[in-house]
């Protein structure tokens, strides 16, 4: 389930043509500054008339490789450069003091190569680090930012296309008196049970985000007023099942949809609070009546 919480979490730049755009143009601009860098690190050569002048094409290639965002980019930005340099060496006549093409060509690779590597871990590192940021560590659901950051993407996609998507909010009725009955470690796997619940009957394009100590929230794009009452339909079904057997433990939901009942996070996520307040309330009121009689 993390993993499934993980590739949605960081999806969106992928499916983003202005991300892509912007991609190719930052991949154009670093082949043009790799060219430009080769060009000055050749005119160098040319200058000292080869020889031990020829090394410089290694931190030039490493600068040309690091300004680069893709792995092939950065090999192709070196390649370039050293491939500059070693023309402009070949272009002398004298041979005296030349460094060897073979050994020259050897130790600006490893270096360029050893960059790639470095660069590559610190990538993996960040992106680790920012789906920690927007993961909710206990149950690999999303978290509360990651949730408000998914809202308004949704909004403005929404408002472009003139569709309604919603907001489900979920709340654990009787989860402190479980917690203070069989202790923490208890509701701790409960919730991870809830949160892999609810993440087996949403799409693939819903979001499952945990906000609170015992309160999801099921963020579900592409979806209008039928749609969000069959969601929660599925939903409590799904945690009815999970909290079967304990008496005290029952399930209570809103839902709020986009534009209807807000147009920014904040109003909608109030939105669908208000109306779980209200079915907490009646379901209060439900079973008081049936301890009464």
């Amino acid at each position: 389930m993390r993993d499934r919480h993980h590739r949605r979490l960081t999806s969106e730049p992928e499916r983003d043509p202005a991300g892509r755009t912007a991609s190719v143009r930052a991949a154009r601009h670093s082949l043009l500054a790799a060219v430009a860098i080769a060009g000055a690190t050749a005119g160098l050569v040319a200058i000292a008339r080869g020889g031990q002048a020829t090394w410089l094409c290694v931190p030039a290639a490493l600068l040309a490789a690091a300004r680069t965002r893709a792995r092939l980019t950065g090999v192709a930005a070196a390649a370039t450069v050293i491939a500059g340099a070693l023309a402009a060496q070949l272009a002398e006549a004298s041979t005296r003091g030349r460094p060897s093409s073979v050994l020259l060509v050897s130790v600006a690779a490893l270096c360029v190569a050893v960059l790639l590597a470095m660069r590559g871990r610190l990538e993996r590192e960040r992106d680790a680090l920012r789906a920690s940021a927007l993961t909710d560590p206990l149950t690999g659901a999303a978290n509360r930012r990651s949730l408000l950051s998914r809202i308004d993407y949704e909004i403005a996609r929404h408002a472009r296309t003139g569709r309604s998507f919603a907001l489900l909010m979920l709340d654990l009725d009787g989860f402190k008196e479980l917690n203070d009955r069989f202790g923490h470690p208890a509701g701790d796997d409960l919730l991870r049970e809830v949160a892999g619940a609810l993440s087996g009957v949403i799409r693939d394009q819903d979001t499952v985000a945990r906000v609170g100590g015992d309160e999801f929230c099921v963020l579900a794009p592409e979806t209008d007023d039928a749609g969000a009452g069959r969601l929660i339909s599925r939903v409590e079904t799904a945690v009815t099942r999970v909290v079967a057997g304990v008496d005290a433990l029952a399930a209570s939901s809103g839902a709020a949809v986009f534009p209807r009942d807000g147009t920014s996070a904040g109003e909608l996520v109030e939105a669908a609070d208000q109306r779980l307040l209200v079915v907490k309330r009646n379901s209060r009121g439900a079973r008081a009546r049936r301890r009464a009689a």
